[in-house]
Parts: C-alpha cells; structure tokens; sequence
C-alpha cells in the first residue's frame, strides 16, 4: 500500500469532540478551506489553457483534492487527530505531484503551508526549512496581487519559518511585505509584535520600542478579547525588554512588574511569559532576559527580605544562563555587553538582600519563585 493509500485508509467519519474547530489561519488565509467569505476565487482551466497545455488540468485536480481534504465536510473533521492525518495526506499527494517545482503557483503555495502547518505540530524545524525552500522562491515568482489570499497565507508561513529558524534579517524584511496586507487588526497587532522581536534581535532598538508601543496602542482600540489581551502582555514585555538594553532598567523594571500582575482570566502575564507553551523565543535562551527582568521587578516589592533574597537569586541565575548560552552558541549577541553588566548589578542585589536574610529561618516555598529562573 502506498504511503497515500495507507493515510487515506486510515481517514473515516468520526464523531466530532469540537464542532466546527477551525484549522490554523495560514490554511484559511490561503483559501485552502473553502467557506463562506475565506476562500479565494478558483478557477478551473479552460479549454484553451487545456490545449495549450494538457498537464494543466492534472494541476487543478491536485489542487482541488488537497483543498477537499484541507476542509471536510462538518461531519468528517473536528478532531485534532483527524486534522493531521488530512495534512499529512495532503502533503503526501503534493510531493508525489512534485509540487515543489510545479509551473502552477498554487501547488507551490499549497505544499508551503502545508509544510508549515506540519512543522508547527510536529515541532520539526526540517521543515521550517522546506517552508522556505518552496515558497521563497515561489512568492519571487508570483506577482503578489494584493487581495490574494494565498500569497498572503505564504508570506506568513514564510515568515514564522524565517523567525523559527533565527534568521532575523528575511524575517524583517518579509514582515514588511506580509504586515501591509492585513485588514484584521488583531492579526496585524500580533505580527507587528513579532515584527519588533525581530528588529531587536538585529540590535535596532529604538526601532522596535517604536514598533512595541504601536502594538500597545493598537490593543487599547480593539475589544478585550482574550488573545488581544496576551498581545497586550507580551508587548508589554517586550517594551520592558527593550528598555532594559536601551539604558532604562527603572523603566524595564517598572514595566515587567506591570505585565507579570496582569489577569488573564486565570492566568497571570508572569504565567505567560514563563510556562505558556504557545510563547516561544527565538534563540531559545532570549526568554532567560524576561525572566530575569520578573524576577528582579518582583525582588524590588518583596516585603519580606528572605523572600527579596531568593528572587534576586532567581534574576542572577537567568542572567548567568542567558550569558553563558549566548556565549557557547557563538556568532554575535548585540545585547551581550549590557546582560553582563545587568548580571553585576543583580548579583550585587542579590548579595545585599542575603546579608540582610542571614539568620532569619527560611520561608517554605519561597514566596513567588516558583515560576522563574529554575
């Protein structure tokens, strides 16, 4: 049995634990999910492009069976296991097709997110790569009209790939081109923040506080959903990050207190930052900086000296490891210099509230070191 046959065989109706639940937004945007108002207008070949070139209609035909397994009927989707199972499928047939290098863009698009959407479930940066191997030079190819939904759908995935993969300079110049066609401003408040990361990682800034406060902003206009308000955390961390290495630890310190206190409805911006599994940095050890930030912002309102003490340990630990990861990892870390005169200053922190500890019997836990710098 072939590896198609054997994923197909493998898909049935089942019965739906969520009804309804949507598919990620790269597969939507790129009107793979056909629906009412998301896909984009399709149009078969004619008969004059048949003539002209015969393999033309074997491409439609590709295209349209992967989008009906992108998009089940109501009755035949829903669960997470089924959903993958229908990508994988999908991304089966596109290789076999040779999609990679087909004339038709819309292949090309298809295995692109494809790819994408199977390196995000499956955390396999293998993949990022191939994302970027086949659209990159697809979206060189297309003349990227700007109400077409599926060049909007690439630029995203090709964005995350660039930004999963660390390779700042593509990844800002590939938000420049995918920001201006959002109409959805909680979509663009979210890809603007990410923007911003990436203006950091390259040392600019002043360039991205400008970029986290326009996020900030654009989130006190949108209604206070639950996503716009972990957009509006995470900024928040973000402007706490960026005043840090741009000289204004008061104001990094002030900032970081007021995003770890914020309730998400049950969760805490501190939450957020440390443990949400659908937060990640990029290099992984970039979030040892927030965490030293919440740590320290936290040791600063400590009303118990012991629990001052076991914070501001916290704080020297993340910063300790930031230090020592970036240095092993190599290549250049603009923001070097500054985490190590940060790590001075919160080890000398550290070493005051100890003396000040010393003798006292020891708090059991710790007040408020439980999600940081261990």
């Amino acid at each position: 049995m072939s590896r198609i046959a054997a994923l197909l065989a493998r898909l049935r109706p089942v019965v739906l634990a969520a009804r309804g639940r949507a598919l990620p937004s790269a597969l939507v945007a790129a009107g793979l999910l056909s629906g009412p108002g998301l896909a984009r207008a399709e149009t078969p070949p004619s008969v004059w492009d048949e003539a002209r070139d015969p393999a033309e209609s074997d491409r439609w035909d590709l295209h349209m069976r992967v989008q009906r397994l992108l998009h089940p009927p109501a009755t035949e989707g829903g669960l997470r296991f089924d959903d993958e199972l229908r990508i994988e499928a999908a991304c089966a047939m596109l290789e076999e097709g040779d999609a990679a290098h087909s004339p038709d863009l819309r292949l090309r698009f298809d295995l692109g997110i494809v790819y994408s959407e199977l390196a995000t479930r499956e955390r396999r940066n293998d993949l990022q790569q191939k994302v970027i191997d086949v659209l990159a030079p697809a979206l060189e190819a297309s003349p990227q009209s700007p109400d077409d939904g599926a060049v909007t759908a690439a630029l995203e995935a090709l964005v995350y790939a660039y930004a999963k993969l660390d390779r700042p300079h593509e990844e800002l110049q590939t938000w420049r081109k995918y920001i201006p066609r959002l109409v959805d401003e909680r979509v663009r408040a979210t890809a603007m923040m990410n923007m911003g990361e990436a203006q950091m990682r390259l040392g600019r800034v002043d360039d991205a506080l400008a970029t986290f406060r326009e996020v900030l902003r654009l989130c006190g206009e949108l209604p206070n959903t639950p996503s716009v308000g972990s957009t509006y955390v995470l900024a928040l961390w973000d402007v706490a990050v960026a005043l840090d290495r741009s000289g204004d630890p008061r104001g990094a310190l002030e900032t970081a207190a007021k995003a770890s206190h914020i309730d998400l409805g049950g969760r805490t911006g501190a939450y957020l930052i440390a443990k949400d599994p659908d937060v990640f940095f990029v290099p992984e050890w970039e979030r040892l900086w927030y965490l030293a930030l919440g740590a320290a912002a936290e040791a600063r309102e400590a009303q118990d000296v012991r629990d001052a003490a076991a914070l501001w340990a916290s704080a020297e630990r993340a910063l300790d490891q930031y230090v020592a990861r970036a240095t092993a990892a190599g290549g250049h870390d603009p923001w070097m210099p500054i985490a190590k005169v940060r790590l001075e200053r919160v080890r000398a922190e550290r070493l005051i509230a100890d003396k000040r500890a010393a003798g006292l019997p020891p708090r059991t836990p710790p007040k408020g070191t439980a999600w940081i710098g261990d």
